[in-house]
Order: structure tokens, then sequence, then C-alpha cells
């Protein structure tokens, strides 16, 4: 249970070892709860799902824990995703009470102020409390909460293989990159013959076109930042050197700028996704995205930029003296299926609920419009023997792999 003392909320002893995965303050923690209950409680080895089931199993109400921490971190990714979610979204969750989002609220606090906090607590034979500078009210008005994860989601449940560092829940973004797309495939080519990514810098600043080195600069770090972010030898330089084809590489730099950059990704996944095909688009409708994005009125230079990233990456036709009309973006469908395995089943063979792989906005990004032409993809891919099987009964709806993602990449095996 979650206690408050005034404005002073109380953090059971069970979450605290949930919060840091420094082992020295788990050592700290696991002799404070012997001491306080007689009985350690198990953290070393947890996984995110399951520390985040803990969380959950405090105050969800008892509901299945289980799967809605699954359904969270399939939607966020990552664990400091889910605590850095808005409300709305977490609260959208079949399970999710107000006193579970309370108390994820009060977990990310603690994450975020262990280092001067948390030791002090834990020695003190006390109750252990924590003593912030403002209420979570006020922490989480005066702390925006970005609510598009802004890293790629490598770390699905179980798939501990190709975790990477978390990075800390940062504030939302409130400017717009220039979608260096072009760039972006001119870097994945000259990736084979570096072996670091500051090797690959190196490389981008030579060949790089601009003729100021400071903007070289800033476009080696933004294409090395968005594109490479597990390295030389991640997804999209060893789809590259799989394929050799422009068409799935451009699909695969569309997804990844649009993952990494929060407001494109909004704009696609929600402003632009119910729109038809063809639409023209009235003046103001991307001005008034951007006010309920920001809250306050945008810029005049951010408004064209959005426009014209849309239009690098596919989505949007602008012409002189003519209204900006939506253009369908057509993905190759092996696109699909790379970033299927990669997201959901990179090293083992995977159960994937479509519910679940639906709330990820990945086919958004790519282009796809409907649910159902995702669904055509995997029958196709079920038919070509590329996934195990594809499977709909009663209210169950579930894609089975058969192949890791090394094994797609070795065949080279395409739709």
């Amino acid at each position: 249970m979650l206690i408050t003392d005034g404005q002073v909320p109380i953090m059971p002893r069970s979450l605290l070892a949930v919060t840091n995965n420094d082992a020295t303050l788990q050592d700290r923690e696991m002799g404070a709860l012997e001491g306080h209950s007689g009985a350690a409680i198990a953290v070393d080895g947890l996984t995110p799902v399951a520390a985040l089931e803990q969380i959950l199993a405090v105050a969800a109400g008892g509901v299945n824990e289980q799967a809605l921490a699954e359904g969270l971190l399939s939607k966020f990714g990552t664990l400091s995703n889910v605590l850095a979610a808005a409300d709305q979204e977490l609260l959208g969750f079949n399970g999710m009470t107000a006193e579970a989002l309370k108390l994820l609220r009060l977990v990310a606090w603690v994450r975020e102020h262990c280092d001067d906090t948390a030791p002090a607590t834990l020695k003190s034979n006390s109750s252990a409390s924590v003593q912030p500078a403002a209420s979570p009210q006020f922490y989480r008005h005066s702390h925006p909460i970005p609510s598009v994860q802004s890293e790629i989601p490598l770390n699905m449940p179980g798939q501990t293989e190709l975790r990477l560092p978390e990075k800390p829940p940062q504030r939302e973004r409130r400017t717009i990159q220039d979608a260096l797309i072009a760039e972006g495939l001119m870097a994945l080519k000259a990736a084979q013959e570096a072996k670091t990514t500051d090797e690959l810098q190196e490389l981008l600043l030579k060949r790089l076109g601009q003729n100021s080195m400071e903007t070289r600069t800033r476009y080696a770090r933004s294409v090395i930042s968005w594109f490479f972010p597990d390295g030389v030898q991640g997804l999209l330089p060893r789809a590259w050197q799989a394929y050799q084809d422009e068409g799935i590489s451009t699909d695969l730099l569309r997804w990844s700028y649009l993952n990494e950059e929060p407001i494109m990704g909004r704009c696609v996944s929600e402003a632009l996704f119910p729109c038809e095909n063809g639409l023209a688009m009235p003046a103001t409708y991307f001005d008034r995205f951007l006010q309920d994005c920001l809250a306050e009125a945008p810029p005049a230079k951010t408004r064209e930029r959005l426009k014209m990233n849309l239009k690098r990456i596919g989505f949007l036709d602008r012409a002189r003296g003519k209204p900006d009309r939506l253009l369908p973006v057509v993905p190759q469908k092996t696109s699909l299926l790379l970033l299927l395995h990669h997201l959901f089943a990179a090293k083992a063979v995977r159960t994937v609920e479509l519910r679940n792989l639906f709330t990820n906005p990945f086919w958004k990004y790519l282009g796809y419009k409907s649910e159902d032409a995702v669904r055509a993809v995997l029958r196709e891919a079920d038919a070509a023997g590329l996934i195990g099987k594809y499977v709909v009964a009663d209210q169950l709806e579930q894609v089975t792999t058969c192949f890791t993602l090394d094994e797609i990449l070795g065949k080279k095996a395409r739709l």
C-alpha cells in the first residue's frame, strides 16, 4: 500500500530495489529488507517485465499484473519509457488504476533522485521515506513527460540479449530537426568501411557536401544518433549489407527517424494516419497539431520545417500556389518483416499478439494505413514460410516467428 504523510510520499521498501540498477545499492537495499521483514526479496537478475510486475502488484488491485506489465513494455519498449509515459496513455491500459499510476510516478521520482536520497534513507533503521522538494503532482506539471518513445525498443520483454544502456526520462524536445534521409542512405553505404561510429563520423565529415564544417559535424551527429543507435553493426547497416536495396533501406531510415524525433513521429502516427491519401490538407491543420503538441503557438520556422520534413520522408506533396496534399507511402513488405523480428523476436522464436504489435506505431511510420494491410503482409509471410504461423481463433489473433533476425538477414529473405 502507498502511504502518504501530508504531502510527503512514503515508498514501500519492496519497491526500492527496482528503481536503481546499481549493484551496490541493491546490496544495501537487500540488507535493509532483511532487517525489516526477516525475509529477503530477490531482486538480482530481475527483467524489466518482472520488475514492473512487482510494482503493479502493489497497487493494480487484483488484475493480471504480468499481462499488464507485458502490454506496457510492448507499447513503450523500455521500463524508462513506461515511467516517462503520459498519464492518459497509461490509464488507457485495461487494469491500470489511479493508484498504480500514482505509484509509478513515485517510482520515477525516486529513480531520478536516488543518488542523493536513497543511500541515506536505506542506512536508517526507521521507516524508509523519500523527502521530495515538491509533491508528485507539482513534479508532473513542472517536468513535461514525453508521450512518444525516444529510443529504439530493443529490450522488449525477454530480449535482454540486445539491451542498450537505458537513457533516463528526458523532457520532450520542442524543436524539429531536418530529416536527413539522403545523408542517412549515404551513411549506410559508408558504414561498410567503418568499424566504429567514431570512424563512421570521420568518413561522413569528409563525404557530406555542406561547405561548413560546423554543419557537416551537426549532420554527422544527427545521422549517427538516428540511424546507428545500436552501432555500425545494427539493424539498418546490416539490412543494407544483406539486401543492397535502397527501397528497404529508405523504409528503415524513415522508421528510425520518426522513432527518434518525437514531434515528427506523433505527426505521422496521430495527425496524418487518420487522413485519406490524396487529401488536400487545410492550411491550418499542421498549425493546430503543433499548437496541441507544444501547448503554445508554434514559430513560423517550426511550422515550415515540419511540412518540409513530411515532404522529404514521402508523406506530403508540396507545390507553389497549391494546397499541400497527402501522398501514399508504399513500403516494401520485407521492411515490415525485418522490423517485426527486430522489435519483437530478435534473438529467439516468439509469439506476439497482434493487439500488442499494433500498439507500436512502427507500421504507421512505414506508411501502412490500416491494420488489415499489415495482416495481409503477415498472411503472405506465413504462406511463404517466413513466419511460423499466423493464427486467428475466437478473440485470439497472434503471429509466431520461426527465425531469428540474424537468420532472416542471413537468408536475405524477401516478400
